[in-house]
């Protein structure tokens, strides 16, 4: 297996776990105008938390996140259909009327008319179910409103933090990680971070996030905070954490969803398949984000928002379909 180096251990670790920063240590960095989205919804504990620590660090915190939980919606967007259209309101509470932290707003969608051919659940788009209803706007929908409201870019977005781990093949559906990915694609640094399932202590997973925001400001000198189309994925362990690895996203995961085919021809989906067990794999054996989670580490993967595949692959694809221009037709 790849190896890697652990460099966050013992005592500094320890301080994250009592979700006590280490910005305290040294100088203190500029202020960043920071961005915050998530798919927990804009009241969850997570983003509030995240909003209250990095303002406390100094940086300027502007929330735009969904006005209902919209886990496991990837980086869907609602889109218009027929003559009916979508307005994204921005509320000061969620659908239930719960409020964010200071200055958060939470991103409803409402279905609208724009011509005759529209109020049927033929024409609404999804996920609306009659004219003029409102439901929360997601991820996506989210991260784009956001950036749109702002006018002037942010430096950073950052999506989570996340109940619930984002790690493998789990990040393809991840609302936290596509809303990170959807603002990378729009040319802004972010980062996804993401807090165990068994573990409520956000105030540590936020903590490490300030440090993180720290370090790449440090390291950037005033440029950009990552390199164009490169979003960050953090994840945080239950418990004290082992130590820090950088890791692949890689295909293991701690969670999937339990399918199992029944006699009439269904599918039914009853739950989930937790892997947590640790198997005492050494650090220096451990190149994936979900092994990372599951033997107790934070994780930090480097995700690339362009689709592109590598040029060893392009080259691959030409030679398997070589001649396929070339081919004669009826």
């Amino acid at each position: 297996m790849k190896k890697t180096s652990v460099f966050i251990t013992g005592w500094t670790v320890a301080k994250y776990a009592a979700g006590i920063g280490v910005l305290a240590l040294s100088t203190q960095a500029a202020a960043l105008n920071i961005m915050l989205v998530n798919d927990d919804g804009c009241a969850a504990p997570g983003i509030n938390a995240l909003a209250e620590t990095l303002q406390s660090h100094g940086h300027t915190i502007t929330m735009y996140a969904p006005a209902g939980p919209q886990s496991g919606q990837g980086s869907r967007l609602t889109l218009p259909s027929g003559d009916c259209g979508v307005r994204f309101e921005t509320l000061a509470s969620d659908l239930k009327g719960d409020e964010p932290a200071a200055g958060g707003y939470c991103v409803s969608a409402v279905s609208v008319s724009n011509g005759e051919d529209c109020g049927t659940v033929d024409h609404l788009p999804m996920p609306f179910l009659e004219l003029g209803q409102r439901v929360s706007a997601s991820p996506a929908d989210s991260a784009y409103v956001g950036l749109r409201l702002m006018g002037e870019a942010p430096d950073l977005v950052v999506s989570g933090i996340n109940s619930g781990e984002n790690v493998g093949r789990s990040t393809l559906h991840s609302g936290t990680v596509a809303a990170a990915v959807s603002s990378v694609q729009r040319e802004v640094p972010a980062i996804a971070v993401s807090l165990s399932v068994r573990s409520d202590n956000y105030a540590a997973a936020a903590a490490l996030v300030a440090d993180v925001v720290r370090k790449l400001q440090d390291n950037a000198k005033g440029d950009r905070l990552l390199p164009p189309g490169v979003a960050l994925n953090i994840n945080y362990p239950a418990g004290t954490p082992k130590g820090l690895l950088f890791t692949d996203a890689g295909s293991h995961s701690t969670l999937s969803i339990d399918l199992q085919p029944q006699e009439d021809g269904t599918v039914s989906l009853d739950g989930y398949v937790f892997d947590f067990a640790s198997q005492d794999i050494p650090a220096e054996e451990i190149s994936e984000e979900g092994i990372a989670q599951r033997e107790g580490y934070i994780s930090i993967s480097t995700l690339h928002a362009s689709f592109n595949g590598p040029r060893a692959a392009k080259a691959l694809t030409r030679v398997s379909l070589h001649g396929i221009g070339d081919a004669e037709t009826d």
